[in-house]
């Protein structure tokens, strides 16, 4: 494949990609407005998040086994589909209840976007290739992610919540309309699986049973969890109890984001330089320092916002060349099952960041002591998990 096509599929996935993402982060900003609009509590605005969520692990799957039976773009445009319907619900709901079917619904489209658009890039890009395309998508979607909360703060301001989700609508149509006429397909006839229930349980049993698979999944799923509870919860506690200004703290959203981004720049001119072992400890160090940082910043200076983003903006940095260097390994496990492994892969994560961001609201007592239990209990859970997995991989390469 040439690099002329190369570039058309990075960028039609990335299209796939930019909705999907945004819809977790841009409203963040509004959660005060929308606490006071739906006269809601804490917990049942941070629902929004957490439903999302549901409705992605429920989807995620389904479109695996569809998209290795039918081709990616079909199922793509159903997952589209949906999405958009359910971005039309949340722009007009006129209470708590109708908003969260609605997020649901863009949770059900959202995980056919991150579950097909990573099946495309292994189809379209061979393994090294690939590599290289997921960091890319490493790079440039948390510019759109750290663009999200700030451009969600300023509609916000401007013209109210409900802008958001107008934005997000607008996203979702512009993605429908462009895969519609511009994405070709990138599963031939040859390599698809037929859909047969004893075949896809057989898929699911062989991924189910691979502990290498879950070792990474869980751990780069732990890491994305413990960034996005800090993220959702930080929106209401920053604001509302420590009375920072909506408008600076879509700034401060973009500094934990920036993390993620310098992580990302930084990458593949770091591995080049040090090897993928020395990038893969470093990341585990900066992601320990984030959590001393915010530590100790938790015990001596609790209700700094500026402090505890410090400590976050390293442990997201660290996260990004983890999650980099893992998640494409992660996928190399089951090649022959590349659409299964991204389902399982997507709905994991969003299952995992689903519980953590529920059990982080439910324990949320206007303080940031829940928040940084959750990020830091993270960091305890992910060492053993990386140390077996490492241990178990060189014995496996000296035998």
């Amino acid at each position: 494949m040439n690099r002329k096509t190369e570039f058309k599929y990075l960028f039609l996935i990335i299209v796939i990609f930019i909705a999907a993402c945004i819809e977790t982060d841009i409203y963040l900003p509004a959660f005060p407005d929308m606490m006071a609009w739906f006269s809601a509590s804490e917990s049942s605005i941070q629902g929004l998040l957490t439903w999302n969520f549901a409705g992605i692990c429920i989807s995620g799957p389904l479109y695996g086994p569809l998209s290795d039976a039918f081709g990616r773009k079909k199922p793509l445009m159903v997952a589209l589909a949906i999405f958009l319907f359910g971005s039309i619900v949340t722009l007009f709901s006129q209470n708590l209840d109708q908003m969260l079917w609605g997020r649901i619904l863009q949770g059900l489209g959202s995980g056919g976007c991150f579950t097909l658009g990573t099946a495309i890039i292994f189809d379209a890009f061979k393994k090294e290739r690939a590599i290289s395309a997921t960091n890319n998508l490493n790079t440039i979607m948390p510019l759109v992610m750290a663009a999200a909360p700030m451009l969600g703060g300023y509609l916000n301001h401007a013209y109210g919540f409900r802008s958001n989700f107008l934005a997000i609508a607008l996203f979702v149509l512009i993605s429908f309309i462009i895969t519609l006429f511009f994405f070709k397909e990138t599963l031939p006839v040859e390599n698809r699986t037929p859909l047969r229930i004893k075949s896809i349980l057989n898929d699911f049993k062989r991924a189910f049973t691979s502990l290498p698979f879950w070792q990474l999944t869980i751990m780069t799923s732990l890491l994305f969890a413990g960034y996005i509870a800090f993220l959702s919860g930080t929106a209401i506690l920053f604001v509302v109890e420590f009375g920072m200004s909506k408008a600076v703290f879509p700034f401060i959203q973009a500094a934990i984001l920036g993390g993620w981004v310098a992580g990302s720049l930084l990458l593949n001119r770091s591995i080049s330089k040090w090897g993928a072992s020395k990038i893969k400890r470093s990341g585990i160090f900066l992601c320990l320092m984030g959590g001393i940082i915010l530590a100790l910043t938790t015990i001596f200076t609790p209700r700094d916002p500026y402090l505890l983003t410090a400590g976050m903006v390293f442990y997201a940095f660290g996260a990004n060349w983890i999650i980099g260097l893992y998640f494409p390994e992660s996928m190399e496990i089951l090649p022959d099952l590349k659409g299964t492994a991204a389902s399982l892969l997507t709905s994991a994560r969003l299952f995992i960041a689903a519980i953590v961001v529920g059990l982080t609201s439910a324990t949320y007592n206007s303080t940031v002591y829940p928040l940084s239990a959750v990020v830091l209990g993270t960091l305890v859970l992910i060492l053993p998990i990386l140390f077996f997995y490492e241990k178990r991989k060189t014995s496996s390469l000296t035998v």
